[in-house]
């Protein structure tokens, strides 16, 4: 039995909201086919999303940020706002033809599952699917790329030193205390004093946060 028929049972449900009416129209064939995904339906806008979402409980939705063009440029992330949050809220995947690295940074703030252009292949969209369906992220190499390519700003950022942008980094990219002493070549205690004063100067709670915060001021991109 193959992973994707063992998984049959456990089979992601997942909801469309997607503007442009031949991809959608594509997409919902293309995703009947996959024996470990429940399409529950499609919407074309807020209205019809809103509608949509709370008939069939998707665990998972796919969205178009900018629903009905320049005017509807906010309409997907009213949505995802207006939802309730984790456990009942849905996870999301950003699929999206104009990759900005500001909407970039608001998904990673916010905790967004994923991110996909629609520049890049259907495969890669089923393995952000499948990767989400597993609890993890996927962030696509096209998004990656334009966060890389557009300077960043954070609030907060001007007021951290560079030692703690290094810090920041390292956090970013997954390190402990002790891998980003070692890397840093600094002791564990003066690594959890520049942690502390990271999560004063910018409001922060946790590493958590403080690794959001990086991957969204464009200082690293591995989560």
């Amino acid at each position: 039995m193959s992973d994707l028929e063992a998984h049959a049972s456990e089979r992601m449900r997942v909801a469309l909201v997607e503007d442009d009416a031949m991809l959608l129209s594509l997409l919902e064939r293309a995703l009947r086919r996959e024996a470990d995904i429940e399409f529950v339906g499609a919407a074309a806008n807020l209205a019809e999303g809103r509608s949509l979402l709370a008939t069939t409980s998707p665990g998972l939705v796919l969205v178009d940020l900018n629903l009905g063009g320049v005017a509807g440029a906010a309409e997907g992330w009213r949505l995802i706002e207006e939802w309730p949050t984790p456990p009942t809220a849905p996870r999301w995947i950003v699929v999206t033809g104009q990759p900005e690295a500001g909407h970039l940074r608001r998904a990673l703030a916010m905790g967004l599952h994923g991110y996909v252009t629609k520049r890049e292949p259907f495969d890669m969209l089923l393995a952000a699917i499948r990767e989400v369906r597993e609890g993890r992220q996927y962030y696509s190499n096209g998004a990656l790329r334009s966060l890389m390519e557009q300077p960043a700003t954070a609030p907060g950022l001007d007021r951290v030193t560079p030692r703690e942008r290094e810090v920041l980094r390292a956090i970013g990219e997954g390190c402990g205390v002790r891998q980003t002493a070692s890397r840093l070549g600094l002791s564990e205690n003066t690594i959890k004093t520049h942690r502390l004063n990271l999560m004063r100067k910018l409001d922060l709670h946790d590493a958590v946060a403080l690794a959001r915060y990086a991957i969204a001021a464009g200082l690293a991109t591995s989560f």
